[in-house]
């Protein structure tokens, strides 16, 4: 034989564990119109930046349309590269890009160079580590560094001379580095 009051307590919190579920329902779809409502607000897109300077193009296969939209793909004409020719980057990059491009092989080239005879005349050998960190932090004042001087050149002919003032201020950066021998790296 079962007890009354057994059923009546069972009823009772299966009566208070519903209501427990109701309410948590009725929670959740607050918050989920909440989120949706935010999600419909939250799609304005204020500027977007490319960065083609840092874009590097190996093979093209195809055809990239920058900027476009796909309606407006139907006014365009197609274009043909001849995959034979071999490609031009100086021709055909800005005359700031070619400067750049020219200061990040010098960079390549010379600088870890610079860097093991510094070590040496400083007696401060720096890791492989340290030595690319030192070469990358160089190339990612590349473009700013040739905008500087792009902007403050006395006439349109003047790259050669942006090229190597540059190149003169990586080189004094560096000595100044070893000179004062503070090595955060």
């Amino acid at each position: 034989m079962t007890h009354p009051h057994y059923w009546e307590a069972y009823m009772a919190q299966l009566h208070q564990y519903i209501q427990q579920q109701d309410r948590r329902i009725r929670d959740l779809e607050t918050r989920v119109t909440e989120l949706e409502n935010k999600k419909t607000n939250q799609t304005n897109v204020e500027r977007i930046d490319y960065h083609f300077d840092q874009l590097k193009i190996e093979r093209l296969d195809g055809t990239l349309h920058i900027g476009l939209s796909p309606d407006g793909l139907s006014n365009i004409e197609d274009m043909v590269v001849d995959q034979n020719q071999p490609y031009r980057e100086q021709s055909t990059a800005a005359p700031s890009q070619q400067v750049v491009s020219a200061l990040d092989q010098y960079v390549a080239t010379e600088t870890p160079k610079i860097l093991h005879q510094l070590s040496q005349k400083y007696n401060h050998q720096l890791s492989p580590q340290q030595m690319e960190m030192v070469i990358n932090d160089i190339r990612k004042q590349l473009p700013d560094r040739v905008a500087y001087h792009m902007e403050n050149r006395e006439n349109e002919s003047d790259l050669s001379n942006i090229e190597e003032q540059i190149q003169e201020e990586i080189n004094h950066s560096l000595h100044e580095f070893f000179h004062k021998g503070d090595f955060p790296l």
